[in-house]
């Protein structure tokens, strides 16, 4: 803009020079500087509107920026926390599912041990109770002298064969015995060795002789 005013003062003042009046020279030299002190003035004054322009624009898409940023990063934060809490409400319930199972398992481990320990328990009480009641083996062994340890003899050479029978023919004819009404020619050795009997042992006798 400058060079454009002063090229047009300069042509201006060569026209006046041509015509050789000096007066008009004077003049139009001081028009001339008049007129590029006024377009320096015209320059400067656009340049600090340009300026503050720029300044105020600057500042005005700071603070748009700014708060784009805050309500982009209020609504992330919104957006966050609407998607945490279902995580947080799902994660929750699966914590408290899974702790339920596993409750659940430990009460039915309880159960299973209890029930396991009653089972062996009452086992236990029952071998008990069988080896504080008569003992078959330790009372056939006053029998295996004549009937032998299996009980594949003829006692004297005269009884039955005891080896084979069931523990119900046995009971019958040791009850018989003591009784007195079975029997051949052993019938009554027999009674003496069984009148002292228990039902009892008479009962375990018959159960180890049914095993032989």
């Amino acid at each position: 803009m400058n060079k454009i005013l002063l090229s047009s003062a300069a042509i201006a003042v060569l026209l006046l020079s041509g015509c050789g009046d000096d007066k008009k020279t004077e003049q139009a030299t001081a028009e001339v500087t008049t007129k590029q002190e006024t377009t320096k003035e015209v320059v400067n004054e656009a340049a600090k509107e340009v300026a503050q322009t720029v300044t105020t624009a600057a500042t005005e898409v700071s603070k748009t920026v700014e708060e784009a940023t805050n309500k982009v990063t209020e609504n992330t934060v919104q957006d966050v926390k609407e998607a945490i809490v279902p995580v947080a409400q799902e994660v929750k319930e699966t914590i408290t599912t899974q702790v339920s199972n596993v409750a659940e398992k430990v009460n039915e481990t309880q159960n299973d041990v209890k029930e396991v320990i009653s089972t062996a328990t009452n086992e236990v009480q029952e071998v008990v109770k069988v080896e504080e009641g008569p003992n078959g083996e330790l009372l056939f062994k006053a029998c295996a002298s004549c009937h032998g340890q299996k009980g594949e003899k003829e006692a004297l050479g005269k009884s039955q064969i005891i080896a084979g029978w069931d523990k119900e023919k046995t009971i019958n004819a040791l009850n018989g015995y003591k009784a007195g009404t079975y029997g051949g020619v052993m019938k009554n050795i027999m009674k003496t060795q069984i009148d002292s009997k228990t039902d009892a042992e008479i009962d375990a006798l018959a159960t180890f002789i049914s095993n032989l």
